[in-house]
């Protein structure tokens, strides 16, 4: 038993090892372990205010969970919304799109792929 657990547990570590280094800024695990630091130029939008900049992070985000993103348009259509637009990299044409509209209150109020 006991030697099937070295193994183990040093595949675990090269694992983990690789996730915590994966993604640049904070690595993929940054975000959980609290080092949340994101390059808003790598949706490809790197312009805007404090209120846009947290809308394309907020977005960017949300719409990753699909697959790699990439943010056309942001643009205010009140004080206290802004619309962030982009496509996602997905292997079919359907669906590549998305549209999410981020409140100043910091919440996704829509969030459509389309």
């Amino acid at each position: 038993m006991r030697k099937i657990l070295l193994p183990l547990a040093m595949a675990g570590t090269l694992a983990l090892g690789g996730c915590a280094a994966y993604g640049g800024n904070g690595g993929l695990l940054g975000g959980i372990l609290g080092n949340d630091r994101y390059d808003d130029d790598r949706y490809g939008y790197d312009g805007g205010d404090d209120f846009e900049q947290a809308a394309v992070r907020a977005c960017g985000r949300e719409a990753s969970r699909y697959g790699r993103i990439r943010i056309d348009d942001v643009d205010r259509p009140s004080s206290d919304l802004v619309r962030v637009r982009g496509r996602i990299d997905v292997r079919s044409s359907d669906r590549d799109q998305f549209n999410c509209v981020f409140r100043s209150d910091g919440r996704i109020v829509e969030f459509r792929r389309y």
